[in-house]
């Protein structure tokens, strides 16, 4: 199958001795039956057969689900059709005619918009009648599992190969729910390793027995590679609450913390060094136009249409304009940009011509535009204090100085009761991307995406004296302008933690540690390059810290 097909279909296949150690885990009995609901390449059927002949049992009850009817009729020439069933069918819309003591395999990773209209509601179907709720961009694999378990008989068990995204997306924790109002034990194997080369996104191993059962609980077990854990080799163990998964908190992230990086994070914060950035801003989404050519015409247009400037709104349009080169530091100044918004407030003839203009275009059809009255009138069009750039590591915040809105791609920050120059002076520094690592969820590839829900769960440093705030603004915005926007995180290090709050050098290699031992975990490059220290520190060129000592003035 070409990777193009795999990524259309979801189908993504576990490395062999993962499938493997899941079969091993799952099949107990001799007399076990097992269901794979999504068998591709039939590694799981393969496993689950040797599984079995390690018991004496050469006609295993096996059934297994596959969409792909190529795929199918090479599993009916493989392997002895007397022995196992092979179901050509969409796996959310079949009923068994029993139930099964075994579900293992790997569910697709596929949004639900993107399926045909018969899978989406047979998937929709399978998510209703289970109560919960999935937007229509979570993926696939929410009601895989949900019928996975309406599959299983009392006592019996899951194992899935699963995105890591299962233990923090919002939609998520209602699956959770269920999951604990099932089962008595529910646990999650995370590997440092990437033994899923072909995705990239982290993935995990999700089990679930004793069907019937109650638990409120997830143990969740930390290895480092594939070898330790076919040895049990486990590097951390910990118990997450269900609870703090309802919460929309992100546990195993925090959880996957060494347990000197833990002790820093829960110092720091009794210190009240920090605090919730919700407290002094609030970030929203940045603006929708629908067509991003129309809504912000370019000078030779607004020529030909003698488009007037009171119907212009400066805007910027993304994190490229905002980095804007050694020229934009951590602000942005009048007539640093020229783009605009077109936002007619008074419809003169000129507009007039223009919004034909725009009908013969067709943008008055566009989704967005259908439902607005006027439809060339884009809303929530406002003016933020300071502007946050949402993807990649190191994001960039700037005072808007230029009184410019800004587009979907960046964040509209809305001071509460700070000066702009003191939210910056405290957000530049090392633990904000700490706070960032623990609350922020990554795209495929490991690249954040900050949205507005989860900067309001940041936290960074309380407050910066008075007296302090222009001198650091100014030495922030010369280095971002020169530097680079790493470079002042950095000087923020110092400038802030180490000559105002007297952090050690120590206790900030420890933050910046902390920091890059997260980032390598949650980027597949990292990890499948991978060097570990002797005391588990997954992390490149670590700084050797015994211990951790905050001591504040």
């Amino acid at each position: 199958m070409t990777k193009a097909k795999q990524k259309q279909t979801g189908s993504f296949y576990t490395v062999n001795r993962v499938a493997e150690f899941i079969a091993k885990w799952a099949i107990r009995s001799s007399n076990d039956s097992v269901l794979e609901p999504s068998f591709g390449d039939g590694i799981f059927i393969d496993q689950a057969i040797n599984r079995f002949k390690e018991f004496g049992n050469n006609h295993p009850s096996i059934a297994a689900v596959e969409l792909q009817p190529d795929i199918v009729l090479t599993a009916r020439t493989r392997y002895d059709e007397k022995h196992f069933e092979f179901y050509l069918c969409d796996f959310l819309s079949t009923e068994f005619d029993c139930h099964f003591d075994v579900v293992i395999g790997n569910p697709p990773y596929v949004s639900l918009r993107t399926l045909p209209d018969d899978q989406y509601l047979s998937a929709k179907k399978v998510i209703n009648e289970y109560g919960t709720k999935c937007p229509n961009n979570g993926s696939l694999w929410f009601p895989f599992v949900l019928h996975a378990i309406s599959s299983i008989k009392d006592n019996g068990r899951l194992a899935f190969v699963m995105p890591f995204e299962i233990t923090y997306a919002r939609y998520a924790s209602e699956l959770w729910s269920v999951l604990s109002n099932n089962f008595a034990k529910l646990s999650i194997f995370r590997i440092y390793e990437d033994f899923f080369p072909n995705v990239d996104v982290e993935t995990v191993l999700l089990f679930a027995e004793d069907k019937g059962g109650f638990t409120n609980q997830i143990e969740y077990s930390i290895f480092e590679t594939v070898d330790d854990l076919l040895s049990n080799k486990v590097s951390k163990d910990d118990v997450i609450h269900i609870s703090e998964i309802i919460r929309n908190n992100k546990p195993f992230v925090y959880s996957s913390l060494p347990p000197k990086y833990q002790q820093l994070h829960n110092t720091i914060k009794k210190s009240g060094l920090i605090s919730p950035l919700i407290e002094s801003c609030k970030f929203k989404i940045g603006y929708v136009s629908a067509d991003k050519s129309y809504f912000h015409p370019n000078s030779d247009i607004i020529s030909h249409y003698n488009i007037s400037k009171t119907n212009l709104v400066p805007t910027i349009l993304n994190a490229k304009q905002l980095n804007g080169g050694s020229e934009i530091g951590i602000e942005v100044l009048v007539d640093d940009y020229t783009t605009s918004l077109y936002l007619p407030n008074i419809v003169t003839d000129d507009d007039f011509l223009y919004i034909k203009y725009g009908e013969s275009l067709g943008v008055h059809q566009r989704y967005k535009c259908k439902r607005r009255n006027p439809w060339y009138i884009t809303p929530s069009v406002e003016t933020p204090d300071v502007i946050l750039s949402v993807f990649g590591d190191i994001p960039k915040l700037v005072m808007n100085k230029g009184g410019y809105a800004v587009t979907n791609s960046l964040l509209a920050g809305f001071i509460k009761n700070d000066s702009a120059q003191q939210l910056l002076c405290r957000w530049y520094n090392s633990l904000t991307l700490l706070s960032l690592e623990l609350n922020v969820h990554s795209l495929g590839g490991g690249s954040f995406v900050v949205i507005p829900g989860e900067a309001d769960k940041l936290e960074i440093i309380d407050y910066i004296p008075e007296k302090d705030v222009e001198e650091i603004y100014c030495e922030l915005n010369a280095i971002v302008k020169t530097k680079g926007v790493k470079a002042a995180y950095n000087a923020g290090d110092e400038l802030v933690l180490r000559n105002i709050f007297n952090l050690s050098q120590n206790d900030i290699y420890a933050i910046r540690d902390a920091v890059q031992y997260l980032r390598n975990w949650r980027t597949p490059a990292n990890r499948r390059n991978y060097k570990i220290t002797h005391d588990n520190k997954i992390i490149q060129n670590p700084h050797e810290i015994d211990c951790i000592n905050i001591n504040l003035a």
